[in-house]
């Protein structure tokens, strides 16, 4: 099996629409916006360190709202992959968007210029859940966006995350069910942590929102990796990407952040496949 290496740009807020009470996408990214002309010289840079003969390389964008651009937008961030593409140095590119901004037209002009994933920001399939985190979407949206991302033949991801306002883990249970049921073939998990300059910050200090524990976090998500890898879905990210605001603590305010959440959670996984403890189906 070839390995997989992804290209990431970062895009925070790019085209975004709305702003949830948790993010604030360049305090956690650290990242500033690229600009289109810059793409072509950042392949190279990363294709010269990537076997490419036995790899499998892709582009990504991330961290915006990559469709709710302008068409002209995602075209100029497009067409400098193309070339790469027709070389077949690049296999393919993946983006990360809103569920409320898919649409099938949109998703046709995608599959022109090389798109072959879509990372939908589901988050939770609870609409008390996405009302109280201000996502401006219905989990409906998610379930239409997704049909139409599959119908195009394009291979779908979801992202959830752990501890939203008004969550418990019997709401990102029924999440991860939504997500089997909705066809997805990979996940990434995040767990919510309170970032400076953001309304949960807000919340936070009034004592109207109380972070996950450590121990809970892991825990919670040890569970849905079992039951996510037991349904044939890959977890392919759990824990947030670090920056480095959020490894000095300048940025963080509370929350289960840890460089190697992802591997406690594994940790905690094998413990709970070893105790023979069921997972719900």
């Amino acid at each position: 099996m070839k390995k997989h290496y992804v290209i990431p740009f970062f895009i925070p807020h790019k085209g975004c629409p709305n702003q949830c009470v948790f993010c604030n996408q360049k305090k956690i990214t650290g990242e500033s916006i690229p600009l289109p002309e810059s793409v072509p010289g950042k392949i190279e840079k990363y294709l010269s360190t990537m076997p490419e003969e036995t790899a499998h390389i892709e582009v990504g964008f991330f961290g915006g709202s990559f469709t709710a651009l302008t068409l002209k937008e995602q075209e100029e961030f497009l067409s400098p992959v193309k070339p790469f593409l027709d070389e077949r140095r690049i296999k393919g590119v993946r983006l990360s968007t809103r569920p409320d901004c898919i649409d099938k037209s949109g998703v046709s002009f995608l599959k022109r210029f090389g798109v072959t994933c879509v990372e939908l920001g589901v988050q939770s399939m609870s609409d008390k859940v996405l009302h109280a985190s201000r996502r401006g979407h219905l989990a409906a949206d998610t379930e239409k966006a997704s049909r139409i991302i599959r119908e195009e033949g394009l291979f779908l991801v979801h992202q959830m995350m752990l501890g939203l306002p008004l969550s418990s883990f019997d709401e990102e249970f029924y999440t991860a069910k939504r997500i089997k049921a909705l066809g997805a073939k990979q996940v990434r998990i995040y767990p919510l942590v309170v970032i400076k300059e953001t309304h949960l910050s807000s919340l936070w200090h009034q004592g109207e929102y109380y972070a996950l524990g450590e121990d809970e976090a892991i825990d919670r998500a040890a569970r849905l990796m079992l039951y996510f890898e037991s349904n044939d879905i890959k977890v392919i990210r759990c824990g947030l990407h670090p920056s480095e605001g959020l490894l000095s603590g300048k940025e963080y305010l509370a929350g289960p952040f840890h460089p190697a959440f992802g591997h406690k959670a594994k940790l905690r996984m094998k413990e709970l496949q070893e105790s023979d403890e069921c997972v719900k189906s």
